[in-house]
Formats: structure tokens, C-alpha cells, sequence
């Protein structure tokens, strides 16, 4: 068993597919009434732009603070940014850039994000029990009360107790594993893998502070730390470089070139099934 495991939460121990389709939904609906098209013109743009956004990794992606930091196709939430883009080109609409970032990051995401549902992946609840007594923490980009709160409801049980009642207070939100620093020379600036066209981008300095502020609290060195997520580049690129083992919930949407890169690298591995977490600890 590693000394430290980090998991992210939303797509890693969650079903983002199913917990962002009211999600899309709202914001396709939103496009429509924003650009006079309709509601079913919407959505035929949008699977033809979203097959165009997956076979183009190297050009689309999340895009923050002029930085691609992920790709754009792993989960609803990132996939509706270019694809939003793209509607509105070809709308004619919004075309100023500056308008589109705040209209579709600042408004429409944050209204839609509200509708987004609670879907567990098979096997999560069980997984996470057996880890009891373990050095297990959360660390997540998503609002730490909001993640909280799912752990309780997947830890609840009918008899009013709860069985992961331990790892509440071991949620880290807000960890904006996205955000970019150029100043962070610990790290270098970028690594590269094969089938990817542009670099990962690897100075992550905030969540390299909340992995680093667990692993001294713990005194486990890197090689001792275990890293989970379901992005590459936002959840495993740095604790990879770091020199941790580091393990990709995967799903259909997952690149190729992400898979092929950890089933080949000593230190990665690809979790098909949550439910495979305990053997892959073991192993």
C-alpha cells in the first residue's frame, strides 16, 4: 500500500457523463436562445463540432490564462467550451473574444454547472470503505463543501450512519490544479508525449503546495505518494514528474495518446472500473 493516496473526486470517483448531461443540455439551450438558432440545430452542431474538437487535440483544449492546461474532450464540462465556440462562430455571434470568455465561462457555465446531478461510479462506495485507516485525501478542483457533501451521500447508510464519515474532513477544494505560474522553477516548464502535438504544461505551483504540504505532513517521500484522477494533465502530470506513482480513471472519452503513455511508463497505470482501486494498491 502507498504511504499517501490523493484521489481527485469529480470524474475520478464520479460518472461525469452522467452527472453533466443536464448540464449540456442547459447550455446548448442557452446557445440556442442566444444565437436564433434552434434547439435541435444546437445540438446537431454540437456533435459535429465535438467530433472535430476530438480528433484535433493538439489545437483545442481548456484554454486559461492564455495556457492550454487539459484537453478538451475528457468530460461534458470541458468539451462545451470549444464546441460553445465554434457554435458561435458559426452564428456569426459574439464575436469579440473578450465577450465570449465572459459570456461563456463566467455566465452560462457557472448557471448550467448548478444543474449538474450526483452519479457515482460502480464500485466507488466499496472502494472507498476498504481504505479506512489509510492515509486517503481528496484533492479536487471543485468547491470543497460541494465534494464533501457527495462523499456523504455516497457514505450514507440506511440505519442513519455513515461509512466514510472519516474522509470528510479530508477533502482539499479549490485546488486550481489548472492554474499555470511560469515563476515555479522547481518543475520544468513542460513535458511531452508521444501522439500529442503540444506540450503538457507542468508548473502547477498550487497543486504542487496542497501534495507537497500532505506528503511532509505525513514524512513520505515522493516515490511513497499515490496519485488518482481522470486528467492527465490537470490530476497526474506534476506527482508523475514528482516522482510518484500516479493511476487514470479512464472513460470512453479518455485520449489514446494518455492511455498508451501510462500503460507503458514503470510509475502509471489505468484504472478501467473503480472498483479495481484496491487490487491496484496492492499490486
Amino acid at each position: 500500500m502507498p504511504r499517501l493516496l490523493i484521489l481527485d473526486f469529480d470524474g475520478t470517483v464520479t460518472d461525469a457523463e452522467a452527472e453533466g448531461a443536464p448540464f449540456r443540455e442547459g447550455y446548448l439551450t442557452d446557445l440556442a436562445v442566444l444565437t436564433g438558432l434552434s434547439v435541435e440545430e444546437v445540438r446537431a452542431l454540437a456533435e459535429r463540432f465535438e467530433a472535430e474538437v476530438a480528433a484535433d487535440p493538439d489545437r483545442y483544449g481548456w484554454m486559461y490564462e492564455g495556457h492550454i492546461v487539459a484537453p478538451a474532450m475528457v468530460d461534458p464540462y470541458l468539451r462545451i467550451m470549444p464546441v460553445a465556440r465554434r457554435v458561435f462562430d458559426h452564428a456569426g455571434a459574439f464575436l469579440r473574444e473578450e465577450d465570449r470568455t465572459r459570456l461563456l465561462d463566467g455566465v452560462l457555465y457557472k448557471y448550467n454547472y448548478t444543474k449538474t446531478g450526483i452519479a457515482f461510479r460502480p464500485g466507488a462506495r466499496e472502494a472507498l470503505e476498504a481504505l479506512e485507516g489509510q492515509d486517503v485525501f481528496i484533492v479536487t478542483n471543485s468547491h470543497t463543501e460541494a465534494v464533501k457533501d457527495k462523499v456523504r451521500r455516497l457514505g450514507q447508510r440506511p440505519d442513519g450512519s455513515n461509512s466514510l464519515a472519516w474522509l470528510v474532513d479530508r477533502v482539499h477544494g479549490r485546488a486550481k490544479k489548472y492554474v499555470i505560474d511560469d515563476g515555479f522553477e522547481a518543475v520544468p516548464a513542460q513535458m511531452s508525449l508521444p501522439g500529442l502535438g503540444r506540450p503538457v504544461l507542468l508548473r502547477r505551483r498550487l497543486y504542487f503546495e496542497v501534495l507537497d504540504a500532505l506528503r511532509r505532513e505525513l514524512g513520505a517521500d515522493w516515490s511513497e505518494v499515490q496519485v488518482v484522477g481522470d486528467i492527465f494533465e490537470l490530476d497526474l502530470c506534476l506527482p508523475l514528474y514528482a516522482g510518484a506513482r500516479v493511476a487514470l480513471a479512464v472513460n470512453r472519452f479518455t485520449p489514446a495518446y494518455e492511455r498508451a503513455f501510462l500503460e507503458a511508463h514503470p510509475r502509471g497505470a489505468i484504472l478501467e472500473d473503480f472498483s479495481e482501486l484496491g487490487a491496484l494498491l496492492r499490486s
